[in-house]
């Protein structure tokens, strides 16, 4: 085991801030909306064509945000009242420049490279930047009243941080087509401004797949668990009995434990009520009891108790013969009477019934089950989950009962053997 070291500082890395989703469903909805919705706003200004090719949203640090911004571009920042931080919104400096050519007339293209803005350019890319901000806010008004207007506008990567380095973001990248040009407003919001939002819209109608707990899933997956069919069986003796005693069993011997005064309901391997047990409309059934102190302590008792089967087998000292080699590679070992004190689980089965969980769950004391075991029928002998006989009940003595073994399952024709 390692040391742990006091100075060492543990990370939850389930934080939000530290490993966020790999995506924001709620801007992953709404980029592209809002997207295609500066585009027609842009047409509307050039007169020309503007496609969006395509919307890229991702999930990175601010730091990685900053470097991926384009080198001549021109930026606004805005408060994201009444959300926390600040967004920011870069176009690419080509984007600019179509849009100017389109205003001043240009018909073709004429690709060439940029340096920096001029002054006409730097003051279309603010109207566009001011469009683009109205374009988001009208798109988010169903959702969160914002006011977004650019505090500032810049032109260097360095004055337009609106977080920590390692803070994570939300990115999204529209990649612009028109005739004159090309090229990409980015839009940047820190992560943790849009997750609350995005919790309690998802908390709400369950649409969103956020964090918040999906209300229809919830409630599907509790109609399908009320739904869901339960095996439940009702078990009358429980004991471990040495393979050798369990070898010897034949059709006539009486099993080497006596029943429980009552049945205990079983289901997925684990022990949920006592219950009584008797017979209405010719089916064995089971009534509901409730658990006493008394109860339990006697349940406890005859589930621990050491039966006399133990005492068939004549306990030595066994010790493992020398290996020896011998033709073919066979080992010359023989422990049998290891083997024969390998305890088997038996278990005798008075019936079982299916319920689904949500009867299950309203089960009262006094409710009677009935079992898909009638009258008269044998009862099903277990061992280790596997069917291994059919018996009887007999009686014992000190008014206890036993079972006594009618036929083991190899021996019962598959047409007479009692459907499951």
């Amino acid at each position: 085991m390692l040391d742990e070291n006091a100075d060492v500082e543990l990370l939850d890395l389930l934080d939000p801030m530290r490993a966020p989703l790999l995506r924001s469903i709620l801007m992953e909805t709404l980029a592209d909306r809002f997207m295609r919705q500066i585009a027609f706003a842009l047409f509307q200004r050039m007169r020309h064509s503007v496609q969006v090719l395509s919307c890229i949203q991702n999930v990175i640090s601010h730091e990685s945000a900053m470097s991926a911004l384009p080198e001549v571009m021109l930026a606004g920042i805005s408060e994201l009242t009444p959300l926390r931080g600040r967004m920011l919104l870069a176009i690419d400096g080509d984007l600019i420049g179509a849009m100017v050519d389109a205003m001043c007339g240009a018909t073709a293209a004429h690709p060439f490279e940029r340096y920096e803005l001029s002054a006409l350019e730097t003051r279309v890319g603010k109207q566009m930047i001011d469009l683009a901000f109205a374009t988001i806010t009208d798109t988010f008004a169903p959702v969160v009243p914002m006011q977004l207007e650019a505090l500032a506008y810049e032109n260097a990567t360095g004055m337009l941080a609106i977080a920590d380095g390692q803070d994570w973001m939300i990115a999204v990248t529209g990649i612009f087509e028109t005739e004159l040009g090309s090229g990409t407003i980015r839009v940047i919001v820190p992560y943790s401004a849009f997750e609350t939002l995005e919790a309690k819209i998802a908390t709400q109608s369950g649409l969103l797949g956020g964090r918040g707990p999906d209300q229809n899933w919830t409630s599907g997956i509790e109609l399908l668990a009320d739904t869901t069919r339960l095996a439940l069986s009702f078990e009358l003796a429980r004991a471990e009995v040495p393979l050798a005693v369990f070898q010897a069993l034949q059709a006539g011997d009486v099993l080497p434990f006596t029943l429980w005064p009552h049945a205990v309901a079983v289901s997925g391997g684990v022990d949920l009520f006592l219950a009584d047990y008797g017979q209405q409309d010719g089916y064995v059934c089971c009534r509901v009891r409730a658990e006493s102190d008394e109860e339990e302590s006697e349940m406890s008792e005859q589930t621990e108790r050491v039966t006399g089967a133990e005492k068939l087998v004549e306990t030595e000292r066994v010790e493992l013969e020398r290996l020896q080699a011998r033709a073919g590679g066979a080992p010359a070992i023989t422990a049998k009477a290891v083997l024969d004190r390998v305890q088997v689980a038996v278990t005798v089965e008075l019936g079982r019934t299916h319920i689904t969980v949500k009867d299950l769950r309203a089960l009262r004391h006094g409710q009677i089950l009935q079992l898909d075991q009638m009258i008269g029928e044998p009862l099903a002998i277990y061992a280790n989950g596997q069917k291994l006989a059919y018996g009887e009940v007999v009686a014992v003595a000190n008014d206890r009962y036993g079972v006594r073994v009618t036929a083991l399952t190899e021996d019962v024709p598959a047409e007479e053997e009692p459907a499951p």
